[in-house]
């Protein structure tokens, strides 16, 4: 593990060093947006082109990474991002910024291919899961951190504009000097929704949600904070609550996930994730304390249920299929994360600021619905077979899911799963399923 740790290091400093960047931009541009008077649904709408490109970026850049290399690709796209973050300087309106945040999402999917891809060659089947559990918590903590760095903003000096393409330029650094081989790449298989379907409907559903409410957290909340009377101190700590939650409480619910009925984790978990929404529902800027702490709450659920429905999904595979359906299902949850900030953000136009949360937790009590429907119709697969819970930060792309450690687990797994085509011989599927 050390020897691992020790040949990575300038991954994860790169991978730092372009999360605080990322944390900066995230509420240095709501705040802007939302002190210039944009609309919130104009604000969502750019705030969301982040999450379009970063959809974008997962398809296309994995083929140009097996072209051109780790490298190069990195380089690249941490130079293009940079220079995204000055040009929000020079044009200063909400189709300039929604267009650089679309080529900004689409540099920091591709960074995280890089990553993620170079950590799975550098990982053995006994540490994946630990060195993945520290990427999570990389970049939860660089998020984390450029969110605070950015209550510094006083809405007219360009520094913090600086810091963060600063930032995102160093990152490059260690990648470049870093004395270990690049690995090579495969571009990873998608599978259809159709095959998806047959897999598990649950986990490609409850992706597509977890997408939508997910950009609606990060891409709105900051509006809704702004909104609310917030100062932007108070917005940075209220954003940075969330990557508080979700590094307390995501080991712990996996943990939880892996010993029990894994789905009847989901479900507590998504209602517990409602539940938290509604009452930040109630609370206000008045109720400052209680705001975080339940905001910290909802986030360390709601951003949770990512990884949760990836290793529901791989309960259900064997490891060589894990790559290509984890490919498919994050395309799943990219394609519910480009609606969602602008799908908000009009509720919020119309109804009012109250809608924020009231929506976000309606969606996920209709989830949990959902959720218990899929309990009744097919049965549950015994804990000693389920796969161990993988920690995925939201942010991952497919090939983080390619990290999954192909450990003990599948030797005692019974023989219906762990071998032959899941989709033939795994007696908790339908029987037609894969015809």
């Amino acid at each position: 593990m050390l020897r691992s740790l020790l040949s990575t290091w300038p991954l994860f400093l790169g991978l730092a060093l372009i999360m605080i960047g990322n944390g900066i931009q995230l509420v240095l541009l709501g705040v802007r947006a939302s002190t210039a008077g944009n609309s919130n649904l104009i604000t969502g709408v750019m705030m969301g082109g982040y999450f379009l490109g970063f959809f974008i970026g997962s398809i296309i850049v994995p083929n140009t990474l097996s072209k051109v290399g780790h490298i190069r690709t990195f380089g690249a796209l941490a130079s293009i991002a940079s220079a995204s973050i000055l040009l929000h300087l020079l044009f200063i309106d909400p189709i300039s910024w929604g267009i650089l945040r679309v080529i900004t999402g689409f540099c920091y999917a591709g960074m995280f291919i890089v990553v993620e891809s170079w950590l799975n060659e550098k990982a053995t089947n006994e540490n994946r899961g630990q060195i993945l559990s520290i990427y999570m918590i990389i970049t939860m903590i660089g998020l984390g951190v450029g969110h605070l760095i950015s209550g510094f903003d006083d809405g007219v000096s360009i520094d913090l504009f600086l810091i963060a393409s600063v930032l995102v330029s160093i990152a490059v650094a260690p990648v470049l000097i870093t004395a270990t081989k690049a690995p090579d790449f495969e571009t990873p298989e998608m599978i259809s929704f159709r095959r998806l379907i047959q897999i598990s409907p649950l986990a490609l559903v409850g992706l597509f949600v977890t997408g939508i409410v997910v950009a609606m957290l990060l891409g709105i909340g900051v509006i809704y904070a702004k909104n609310i009377g917030l100062t932007t101190g108070q917005t940075s700590l209220f954003m940075a609550s969330v990557t508080i939650g979700v590094f307390c409480l995501q080991y712990p619910i996996g943990w939880i996930s892996d010993r029990f009925d894994r789905r009847l984790v989901i479900l507590g978990t998504c209602l517990s994730a409602a539940l938290f929404a509604l009452i930040l529902n109630m609370l206000g800027k008045d109720n400052y304390a209680l705001l975080l702490l339940f905001m910290a709450l909802y986030g360390g659920t709601s951003l949770t249920l990512y990884s949760l429905f990836i290793a529901h999904a791989n309960d259900y595979l064997t490891p060589s299929q894990m790559v290509s359906t984890s490919s498919s299902l994050v395309m799943a949850n990219g394609i519910g994360a480009v609606i969602g900030a602008p799908m908000v953000a009009a509720s919020m136009d119309l109804i009012g600021n109250w809608s924020y949360f009231s929506l976000i937790g309606t969606i996920h009590f209709i989830l949990a619905i959902f959720i218990i429907y899929r309990m009744m119709v097919r049965p549950s697969i015994p804990s000693e077979a389920q796969g161990p819970l993988i920690l995925l930060p939201e942010t991952a792309t497919a090939t983080a899911a390619s990290l999954n450690p192909e450990t003990e687990w599948i030797d005692s797994t019974p023989q219906s799963i762990s071998e032959g085509d899941p989709l033939e011989d795994n007696p908790y599927l339908p029987k037609d399923a894969g015809k």
